[in-house]
């Protein structure tokens, strides 16, 4: 299924080009069709950030991953591009002795971006995520052990009407699980960057993420984050510095029972790729 929908998405690029076309560009910036979304706590970046629950515990949460384009075949006013991505979202608690590890969900995807011109982009591909309890977890709850794990068929369309914003809206299919119900969850979302600050190369930005998921009943999530982001002249890295609110179903596949409202704060590094806006 994964490689018919590939090579349908494929296809269509194809049709739209000619013959000298055809010419595959190797190991293309993977962030210049579809950049990360700010605000998906699960979404594979490099950085971390500080949880505080009211009333709760404190966590700190570091998630490390990226993506890397493959192949891109640019065809008339389209464009197709594969993709490699994935990584870690780990959190541990921060009022126990020894910082105990919590949870740690991996994610590997292989996403297809579809270009159909400036601002507008599909992607669709394959996605695994597994999640697993930390050592320090089990023995201190002692819950019971059970890996929990899906396989996928994701879709995004993205938006971008100008330079300082960008919608998003999709979903995703999940057609083999370990330990989960349900197989349909619903996303979308809502970007916005300020005028140039300081310097050319710094702007505020706003990000707003909602989802919901079959597996828990729809119950929704909504995580909202806003900051500082900079980047380079060169528009070959950048750092962003934000504060976050989130309320709903926990994004860990192990704690998808609990609810939780929390603020955050973070910081998030790009590193190797252009930033979206010039």
């Amino acid at each position: 299924m994964i490689a018919a929908l590939v090579a349908a998405a494929l296809a269509v690029v194809a049709a739209a080009g000619t013959r000298n076309d055809l010419v595959p560009e190797a190991l293309p910036s993977a962030r210049e069709y579809f950049e990360p979304l700010m605000a998906d706590p699960t979404e594979p970046s490099y950085g971390g950030r500080l949880i505080y629950p009211p009333g709760g515990a404190r966590y700190g949460e570091v998630t490390v991953g990226d993506y890397v384009g493959l192949t891109r075949l640019r065809l008339g006013g389209l464009a197709a591009q594969l993709n490699l991505g994935g990584g870690a979202i780990t959190r541990f608690n921060l009022t126990t002795k020894r910082n105990n590890l919590e949870v740690v969900d991996f994610s590997a995807g292989v996403p297809l971006d579809v270009s159909f011109g400036r601002g507008k982009t599909l992607r669709i591909g394959y996605w695994h995520t597994s999640s697993h309890l930390g050592d320090d977890y089990i023995e201190r709850v002692r819950p019971p052990i059970r890996k929990r794990a899906f396989d996928a068929v994701k879709a995004m369309v993205t938006w971008t009407p100008f330079e300082w914003a960008r919608a998003y809206a999709g979903g995703s299919l999940l057609f083999n699980t370990i330990h989960l119900r349900g197989r349909g969850a619903f996303q979308l979302g809502l970007e916005t960057l300020s005028r140039p600050l300081w310097t050319p190369d710094a702007r505020a930005f706003l990000a707003q993420d909602f989802q919901t998921f079959e597996r828990v009943k729809w119950q929704p999530s909504y995580n909202i984050r806003g900051g500082l982001r900079w980047s380079d002249p060169k528009r070959i890295a950048a750092a962003s510095v934000f504060m976050e609110f989130f309320t709903g179903r926990l994004y860990y596949l192990q704690f998808q029972e609990l609810h939780e409202t929390h603020w955050g704060f973070g910081l998030r590094f790009e590193i190797g790729n252009p930033v979206r806006w010039p």
